[in-house]
């Protein structure tokens, strides 16, 4: 690493540091485009087999779901539904704290994709990976499919009947001792008819205590404002309206609960053809997806963020009180960062009202409320920042909660549990040993989707209902009312929450437990809010929403709260005194979703990492302990200790190490981790060092080298270019990211049309003629925030495989999408920049030259179409083509679903897009089933296809709205008009293959004062 910290300031963009240094593996996948092996050497086949299906978990469900046919003639079919055709319903996506609108389409039943909701204000018809991935876990094998009941140190198989028998003994007896004893452990939820029925068993069990845990929580949020208002407010930000926005480890574009929103909202002002763009700061420890999109980036230790915070309010206060003159400080010398506090502080105080200061709920109250004073300050109250009520504002804090209940059980004040949901067994602080905790208990009870850790240290296990197979409502972050509506009956008996309370309720009364209609529970509670008329219950069941069913904003008085104390200087912390940050991971969360393999295949977005995490180290501070990437590192503090492999990344906080949480699984299944079944866990258990006194940031951790490799499987340095090529590229790289800050754009509009020149191109081929719809599609540079939201949603539409971690560190991930990610600049503070590279459906394409049996050929729409029963599999296309955008299939991925059980995986698959093989090219299409469903249909109703009408899966769910595709050969259509900005540019255009996919350059919105951009071009002309 040496060798690369004392010559990191590159011009150009590059993509890793092994780029950077041309490591020796780099230069080995330049030398070796394609592995010669289909089967490498010491490939673990029993791992293949349990990834492709989990043919182990298949065989033993099929009494599950299909124990009994039933075979009638579809004599009385409803009048809506027609075999093949597809169905849309409204429902939403609960999660934790908030809840995302989203529209499910289904196929003779059965659900096969899912977008946002367009009605719905925190979507907008965008959605993030989580949801994208929603159906995979539907159809998930591993999912429960029997309630479980321990004996000993065994679990058997039983029934609902068996429960529901012993529910109706023991909650009976319970009701008579008034619920003394029994307590009740939730995640979190913001659904009104669970906290209904809450409060209905809290009047049949007034001596149970209820408990609500979330191992992420916006606690601090809530303590935070209230030391600023006296009581707890939820803080919605209108980033549309902002010009000026600073985040102090906020990452608003990432993992906060409405980023789907933020990011809308935020692309809004990146319009730079307008003329007028916000500018972003970010201040942060991590590179997350809003630092990677600010426009200035500061570099800070977590730990750090309070000292910063209180310094940029004692600016403030000096600056507005001396009309934005530079306050100077005669006590003590200046700090390193004190200019940059300035400057972000003479931006806000010039944009007071349009401005926008948020901090991360890692952070502590006492920060927090020094930020909503900030915003008060500057003006920003009801205007950018709205404050509203929030969900159950008289709970304890989650820490507070678990911290209460193990307390209670150990006191011996528990002989029944039951816990909704969840995985405290996991995620419950390291020194709370909960699973020792409830050992004790002489009856646990257990609702979740899958028998994960929890469940087997649980009396019982119940299988829970999958929000798509149930009925129910939530709220959103904004408190827009959703009621959730099943798309599929219930595939593995699975109930819900409101169900088993239900049960337990009626259990209480000595009443039969009856055949729960949780419809009419939902209704129950939608009339209580929206009277009993059922034109509006139709309503909100066909919008998705309840119309104008957010929280309104609240009065706030003047905020409060002791000033923070800033310290000076900033000092980078030395070993023994680092510290370790944890987040939810941007693709498993907290842990909840690490069975998805499509989510597990997923590369995170900075690090491009998949199915492991790692220890975010900086160049800097890995030089200074002796770290080599991708080398194990044992991380000790607190008595505790951990290994895990570190990963060396640009842009990481010095003296900060970042771990993600989530992975680490022993009981998530055949694709997680599951070592029951001798599948070990994916990644490393970050909760291990995460303790009631260091839930977001662990202090004072020592840092140990161990020098034992382990391999990372990263994409970003696959699909390179061969050694030749890649000199040219090290000298055109600046062609493919086009930038320039606003300023350098409003004197020169055309500089994207001049960084490169060349003679007038000549094709040595028969151009192609197109005398009727021409699609293209534009990617705005300026507005892609690299979510990785397109690839999944790709991978769902599209049936695309997943394969694996031992295939792709061969190289071989089979995703249509890739985003890649360039750095530029020192490796202390790079700049970011994402890039999308789909098939550019070239309309000279270099693939279609070198094809012996035409598999690869052109339409007359001007789409790169694939024939998959000619390919032969000579991969010479791939070889031909300059963007290395085509996937060889080297295996079959499919040949367990002809097995016994393999109908459930079978369900999640679109039927109109083929299903590959062994031995055939794969690659993006543009969506062309997307677009013969809408000309079949306009034909058959003699329309005219709308703009906008076809949208392709990336398209449609990217929540910056940085892709549009359409008819370029209309020249109203969107597409058409982005073709003819000035920032349009086609990648590789000197080429003379025409892509259909143009770019538009990259501009951003520098602060002058901290950044002098070269008033030249970004490349020198070739």
């Amino acid at each position: 690493m040496s060798s690369i910290v004392f010559q990191n300031d590159s011009p150009n963009w590059w993509r890793s540091l092994d780029e950077l240094a041309g490591s020796p593996r780099f230069r080995a996948f330049l030398e070796a485009e394609f592995p010669d092996a289909a089967d490498p050497p010491g490939m673990n086949r029993r791992r293949w087999l349990q990834l492709m299906g989990a043919s182990l978990a298949l065989a033993g469900i099929s009494g599950c779901r299909w124990e009994r046919q039933e075979i009638a003639p579809f004599a009385n079919r409803p009048l809506d539904r027609i075999p093949g055709t597809r169905q849309h319903f409204a429902t939403a996506m609960p999660t934790g704290s908030t809840a995302h609108g989203i529209v499910v389409t289904t196929v003779d039943g059965r659900p096969i994709k899912i977008e946002g909701n367009p009605r719905h204000p925190q979507s907008l018809g965008a959605t993030n990976v989580f949801a994208q991935a929603a159906v995979l876990e539907l159809y998930d094998p591993d999912r429960s499919c029997h309630v479980y009941r321990r004996s000993g140190d065994k679990q058997s198989e039983g029934t609902w009947e068996q429960f529901t028998h012993f529910c109706q003994s023991h909650f009976g007896r319970l009701c008579e001792l008034a619920g003394d004893g029994l307590c009740v452990l939730s995640q979190g939820n913001t659904s009104p008819t669970l906290d209904r029925i809450r409060h209905d068993l809290r009047t049949n069990f007034p001596s149970a205590c209820w408990f609500e845990y979330e191992a992420i929580s916006d606690d601090n949020e809530r303590e935070g404002a209230r030391i600023a208002f006296g009581k707890p407010l939820r803080a919605q930000l209108a980033l549309d309206k902002a010009q000026v926005i600073l985040c102090l480890d906020a990452d608003l574009l990432g993992s906060h609960p409405a980023s789907v929103r933020h990011a809308r909202d935020f692309s809004m002002g990146r319009e730079a053809n307008a003329g007028q763009m916000n500018r972003l700061y970010a201040v942060e420890s991590r590179y997350s997806l809003t630092g990677a999109a600010a426009d200035h980036r500061l570099p800070l230790p977590s730990c750090q963020i309070p000292a910063f915070v209180g310094e940029l309010e004692q600016t403030l206060a000096m600056m507005a009180d001396s009309d934005h003159s530079v306050p100077t400080h005669q006590d003590q010398p200046p700090s390193q960062i004190e200019p940059f506090v300035r400057t972000v502080v003479r931006d806000l105080l010039a944009n007071g009202g349009r401005s926008i200061v948020a901090i991360g709920s890692n952070q502590s109250p006492a920060a927090i409320a020094a930020v909503h004073r900030i915003n008060a300050r500057l003006g920003n109250e009801g205007k950018t920042v709205i404050y509203t009520q929030t969900m159950d504002p008289d709970r304890p804090a989650h820490l507070d909660a678990i911290k209460g209940l193990v307390e209670k059980i150990r006191h011996g004040n528990v002989n029944t549990l039951l816990i909704l949901g969840g995985n405290p067994v996991y995620n419950a602080p390291a020194d709370l040993a909960f699973a020792e905790a409830i050992a004790g208990i002489a009856t646990t009870i257990h609702l979740s989707s899958y028998r994960n850790e929890t469940s087997r240290q649980c009396s019982w296990h119940l299988p829970q209902a999958h929000f798509l197979e149930t009925w129910g409502d939530a709220r959103a972050w904004d408190g827009t009312y959703s009621i959730l509506q099943p798309a599929i009956a219930p595939l593995y008996g699975g109930r819900s929450e409101i169900e088993v309370l239900a049960m337990i309720l009626a259990a209480s009364s000595r009443e039969q437990v009856p055949d729960a209609r949780m419809e009419d529970l939902v209704r129950r509670t939608f009339q209580q809010m929206a009277g009993d008329d059922p034109v509006v219950w139709d309503k909100t069941l066909r919008d998705g929403l309840l119309i104008d069913s957010a929280w309104k904003a609240e009065s706030v008085p003047v905020p409060g709260g002791p000033v923070l104390e800033h310290v000076r200087p900033y000092q980078v912390p030395e070993n023994g005194s680092l510290e370790i940050t944890f987040w939810s991971d941007l693709s498993v969360g907290d842990g909840r979703f690490a069975n998805s393999s499509w989510l597990q295949e997923l590369p995170d977005p900075m690090t491009k990492i998949t199915w492991d995490n790692a220890a975010l180290v900086n160049p800097e501070t890995a030089c200074r302990l002796g770290i080599e990437n991708e080398t194990k590192i044992t991380i000790q503090a607190g008595g505790r200790e951990m290994t895990i492999p570190a990963y060396i990344l640009p842009g990481q906080a010095p003296g900060s190490i970042g771990v993600a949480l989530g992975y680490g699984r022993t009981a998530a299944g055949h694709v997680g981790g599951d070592t029951s079944l001798g599948i070990p866990p994916v990644g490393v258990d970050a909760y291990l060092l995460r303790t009631t006194d260091a839930m977001t940031i662990l202090n004072g951790a020592h840092v140990k080298a161990t020098g034992i490799p382990y391999r990372l499987a990263t994409t970003q340095d696959h699909h390179a270019i061969d050694a030749v090529g890649q000199t040219g590229r090290d000298k055109k790289v600046a062609a493919l990211i086009r930038e320039a800050n606003l300023d350098y754009y409003r004197e020169h509009p055309d500089f994207a049309q001049h960084v490169e020149h060349h003679p007038p191109l000549k094709s040595l081929w028969e151009e192609h003629f197109f005398d009727g719809h021409r699609w293209g599609m534009s990617i705005d540079l300026s507005k892609c925030i690299g979510c990785g939201a397109c690839i999944i949603a790709c991978q769902a539409e599209n049936n695309i495989p997943v394969v694996g971690k031992e295939q792709v560190l061969q190289g071989r991930e089979m995703q249509w999408l890739r985003v890649d990610r360039y750095f530029r600049g020192p490796l202390g503070a790079p700049q970011v920049a994402h890039q999308p590279i789909p098939c550019q459906q070239c309309e000279l394409a270099p693939c279609e030259q070198v094809c012996p049996v035409a598999a690869t050929i052109h339409s007359q729409e001007g789409l790169n179409d694939m024939v998959y029963n000619r390919c032969v599999g000579t991969r010479y296309c791939a070889n031909n083509c300059p963007y290395k955008v085509r996937r060889f299939n080297y295996l079959n991925y499919h040949k367990d679903l002809g097995k016994d059980g393999g109908e459930v995986s079978k369900m999640k698959y679109n039927p109109d897009v083929t299903i590959r093989c062994r031995g055939v090219m794969e690659k993006c299409t543009y969506c062309v089933q997307r677009i013969q469903t809408v000309k079949i249909e306009a034909k058959k109703r003699r329309l005219v296809i709308r703009d906008g009408e076809i949208q392709t899966a990336c398209q449609q769910v990217c929540p910056s709205q940085a892709i549009h595709f359409g008819n370029i050969a209309d020249q109203e259509s969107t597409v058409s008009k982005k073709y003819s900005l000035d920032r349009a540019y086609a990648l590789l255009s000197e080429l003379n293959i025409r892509p259909r996919t143009v770019y538009l350059a990259r501009i951003s919105n520098p602060n002058p004062d901290l950044e002098k951009m070269p008033t030249k071009h970004a490349s020198d002309h070739t």
